[in-house]
């Protein structure tokens, strides 16, 4: 429950967010209005640099946010500039074609994002590269385009009699524009959404485990970033000519510039970097070659000595002066804690559990399972795996049994060659992983696969996409629709549930998971998954690296998931903990099913004994 002074505060920051966003609101109407009024060089300076900055901002929506460096842009600048012209030339209305161009060109977006996501990395930027270069081949040969020439672009209307007063519409109009881009980018920024959109760059199997349809929210996300540069596009047309040189190759380079060099995945970082780009020749008037080398020179040296580019250059002066050294407190039984060897199987200790289940306890059934990850070689072989409900059921076997294999198949992220896997009797093993927590099954990985850059409490939030409502389509007006900071405001209270559950204290909910210990790492993907309120939760290898008390507080962890009728399936060598806490443990080796029961009777199973440890 909120105290008073907790929702007295939040009333005061309310009412300081609200002051602050109408005193922009406001410095950006009345510059507006000043721009609108000045020169027409001043005009084409102003307008220039805030298309630029639509289509650095745009870059960076895929670039910062997924990691796709597109040198495709131009291409997409260029059709919806000269998708304008040539339309307006045969009678379009100019204000109906700025839907059409936003529209026309997200849809090639997709389609070109379809087609080069199907590879990542500099594999995509040369697909995209090679897709600017034919739309300028294209350009520069059609007759109706003008070729090399170019065309003249359409006029801007003057506002009407009765409005002249604010100046040129033109401004405005791209102000507006503008505004609106910043607008849907930054609320992405603000949604709960965004820690998703960096798990997909930098975590795309944890991202997928927790119910994200990466390549289909990659190709939407490169569909939006498209449409904003068709819309620059459209704006760019009414400043004058429009010719293929406008839009080659070096372009796309340059938007990747000004992306870079004011801060990739910052707010104002491409708006910096877009009017960096747009005045440094009007300021630097000298031999063009010399200009280029300079300019290649500042981007070089901010590339070696400033990769945060401008925002990240300021942001680090601005926390060495303004933070103190923070240390959270460490889990607890962590600090005296000495590491848990792999050790033997254990001779007593053991649950006393025996299976009485009837076949319909099964929440879980794996069948025949056959899987290799080469044409002839078989991971595993008709391996069977029956786990009841609400039980925790341990997997173990010598490295390389085939253990992770089957968790993958089972988690999604691998399909099998034959055999079936069933949840409560519904077939799932042609579904990817990303359907697998709708039908209740989570898991984590043996190496914690976070958002680095994110707070740990960020990351926990990641766990609950499955579970809030059209999460994608909301982020684009995240900050306008009601109850939006409410439900945000929740998430994060469940995931600090979450994480004071999963045993970390509230310090670590703040801190980045590039600076907190292997430990919390692994702790904090745990409640990750525990948050999505799984029916099924897979822990491979839980206990890796972790210190005596951290491996009994997942012990307790395990046990009262148990107690709350979560089934858990734990892969683990360390045989000490499994037969501790499972109830009915599986063995597999060379791809092959040993024995699977009751933990108490593989225990004492010799052929176990053999395999497992070689006695």
């Amino acid at each position: 429950m909120t105290s008073p002074a907790t929702a007295l505060n939040r009333s005061r920051w309310s009412r300081l967010t609200s002051y602050g966003l109408l005193a922009l609101v406001v410095a950006y109407l009345a510059g507006t209005a000043g721009v609108a009024h000045g020169s027409g060089y001043t005009q084409s300076l102003i307008l220039q640099a805030a298309i630029f900055g639509m289509l650095a901002v745009s870059l960076d929506l895929v670039a910062g946010m997924t990691g796709l460096y597109s040198l495709g842009h131009a291409g997409l600048f260029a059709l919806g500039a000269y998708a304008t012209t040539l339309l307006n030339q045969a009678g379009w209305n100019m204000f109906l074609l700025l839907p059409v161009s936003i529209v026309g060109v997200g849809v090639i977006g997709a389609i070109l994002g379809m087609l080069s996501l199907r590879v990542s990395g500099l594999y995509f930027a040369i697909m995209t590269f090679i897709f600017t270069l034919v739309v300028n081949v294209l350009l520069s040969d059609l007759k109706f385009t003008g070729g090399l020439n170019g065309i003249a672009g359409p006029i801007f209307p003057d506002l009407p009699a009765g409005l002249q007063f604010f100046g040129s519409g033109l401004v405005w109009v791209v102000a507006l524009l503008l505004l609106i881009t910043l607008v849907v980018v930054w609320g992405m920024r603000s949604s709960a959404m965004y820690p998703v959109l960096l798990a997909i760059r930098d975590a795309e199997p944890f991202a997928a485990a927790n119910g994200v349809r990466t390549a289909a929210t990659k190709v939407g996300l490169f569909a939006l970033s498209a449409g904003i540069a068709g819309m620059a596009g459209w704006a760019f047309s009414f400043l004058g000519y429009i010719s293929p040189g406008q839009f080659t190759w070096t372009f796309s380079v340059n938007i990747l510039v000004m992306v870079i060099f004011g801060g990739i995945n910052t707010r104002l970082g491409p708006l910096i970097g877009a009017a960096f780009v747009s005045a440094f020749p009007v300021v630097i008037q000298i031999d063009p070659l010399v200009q280029e080398l300079i300019f290649g020179l500042i981007f070089l040296l901010v590339i070696v000595f400033f990769p945060g580019g401008v925002v990240g250059l300021v942001s680090r002066a601005w926390r060495r002066f303004t933070t103190s050294p923070h240390h959270p407190p460490a889990p607890a039984g962590a600090s005296a804690a000495e590491p848990v060897g792999l050790g033997e199987l254990p001779t007593d200790g053991a649950v006393a559990r025996t299976s009485t289940s009837r076949p319909d306890d099964y929440v879980l059934e794996c069948s025949a399972i056959t899987f290799g990850y080469v044409r002839g070689t078989k991971a595993l072989e008709d391996v069977e795996l029956r786990v009841r409900r609400g039980t925790v059921h341990g997997l173990i076997g010598p490295n390389g049994s085939g253990k992770s294999t089957l968790v993958n198949l089972i988690s999604g992220a691998l399909k099998p060659d034959s055999g079936t896997i069933t949840v409560r009797g519904d077939h799932i093993e042609r579904l990817g992983a990303a359907a697998r927590p709708a039908r209740g099954i989570m898991r984590t990985f043996q190496t914690a696969v976070l958002v680095k850059e994110l707070p740990v409490r960020e990351n926990v939030t990641i766990g609950l996409y499955h579970r809030t409502r059209n999460i994608a389509a909301r982020s684009l007006i995240w900050p306008l629709l009601p109850g939006s900071l409410r439900e945000h405001r929740e998430m994060r209270a469940a995931s600090d549930a979450a994480l004071r559950d999963a045993g970390l204290p509230a310090g670590w909910g703040g801190a980045r998971v590039a600076d907190v210990p292997h430990g919390v790492e692994q702790l904090t993907q745990l409640a990750a998954a525990r948050v999505g309120r799984p029916d099924i939760l897979i822990l491979d290898e839980p206990l890796a690296g972790l210190s005596v008390g951290e491996v009994e507080q997942v012990a307790d962890i395990v046990n009262e998931l148990r107690d709350q009728g979560v089934t858990v399936i734990i892969v683990e060598h360390q045989t000490h903990f499994i037969f501790s806490v499972c109830d009915d443990v599986t063995v597999i080796a060379a791809g092959q099913l040993v024995t699977s029961g009751a933990a108490t009777e593989v225990r004492e199973n010799e052929r176990v004994r053999e395999v497992y440890l070689g006695q």
